[in-house]
């Protein structure tokens, strides 16, 4: 009888604690917050080779689909890419080692608008966020029958990110 008693005694706790977890696990649990904030990720379009630059020509390039560059965010305004020639000197033209080129490179993110590099430009504006944009890059360079005989013009484009004003 006790033995019974003891049985029925110990399928009504573990019936009791079964149905009711909360009240007899109350202390052992975790809760877990957090916030999420503002923020974004950029990379910038892949190198481009303009290859052999004619006298007389205009030498085109493009950073485009695979190789365009990402951004992606969550700002409600949305983004704004600027694109400057960090250069001190011969600001916005392809240069190397003594030699400059006459003419200022331009830049495009959709091909058709081309700006030069002289000074800071704004290169892509987003729509109202959050999401994701591709940043194509297009660029042309003319060259002058003037501009010296070397190899490996370059210059360098530095992209800044801000966030819109809503």
């Amino acid at each position: 009888m006790k033995a019974k008693n003891l049985i029925l005694g110990l399928v009504v706790v573990l019936s009791l604690a079964l149905a009711l977890p909360g009240a007899v696990l109350a202390d052992n649990i975790t809760e877990v917050t957090g916030n999420v904030v503002e923020g974004y990720t950029f990379t910038a379009p892949a190198a481009i080779g303009l290859g052999d630059m004619e006298p007389g020509q205009t030498a085109t390039g493009e950073s485009v689909g695979g190789q365009a560059g990402r951004l992606e965010g969550n700002h409600a305004a949305g983004y704004s890419v600027k694109a400057k020639d960090m250069n001190t000197s011969d600001t916005g033209r392809m240069t190397v080692g003594v030699n400059v080129l006459s003419q200022l490179l331009q830049i495009s993110s959709d091909g058709t608008d081309y700006m030069t590099l002289d000074t800071e430009v704004a290169f892509f504006t987003t729509g109202a966020g959050p999401g994701s944009w591709d940043i194509p890059l297009h660029v042309k360079q003319v060259v002058t029958y003037e501009d010296p005989v070397a190899t490996g013009y370059s210059i360098t484009i530095t992209f800044t990110v801000t966030e819109n004003t809503p």
